[in-house]
């Protein structure tokens, strides 16, 4: 307990002649060159719900955006047309050297090339 109240305590003063003391030293600063703009990337959240909408989570993988899918619609419907679609899914992600893995039993995440899932070992 004692240790929490020093991190906490207001710090004590520090007399000047220790704080004339202390060497300044400058700092580099790095800069990109300012005519070189980098698209920012995104996560963005889906609900899939038609088969056709491979094709936009395949565009925004290509562009290098992280996809969180919803696909609690193809669940309802039709379990054979959501393995098909997992499946494309799965090749898109290995086309564009992406990552693919599930978040919960309704939403499955999509990483592009540079970006990759660390899925949870078992215990052993």
């Amino acid at each position: 307990m004692r240790a929490l109240k020093r991190l906490f305590e207001k710090p004590k003063e520090v007399p000047d002649e220790v704080t004339q003391e202390v060497p300044v030293l400058e700092v580099e600063e790095r800069f990109s060159a300012p005519d070189i703009e980098t698209e920012p990337l995104y996560v963005k959240s889906m609900e899939l719900q038609d088969a056709v909408e491979v094709n936009e989570v395949a565009e925004e993988i290509r562009r290098g955006n992280i996809i969180i899918a919803d696909i609690q619609e193809f669940l309802r419907r039709d379990p054979a047309e959501l393995r098909r679609v997992v499946e494309q899914l799965k090749d898109v992600c290995k086309r564009y050297g992406g990552d693919i893995g599930k978040l919960t039993d309704t939403k499955i995440i999509m990483t592009p090339k540079f970006i990759r899932i660390q899925f949870r070992r078992a215990a052993s």
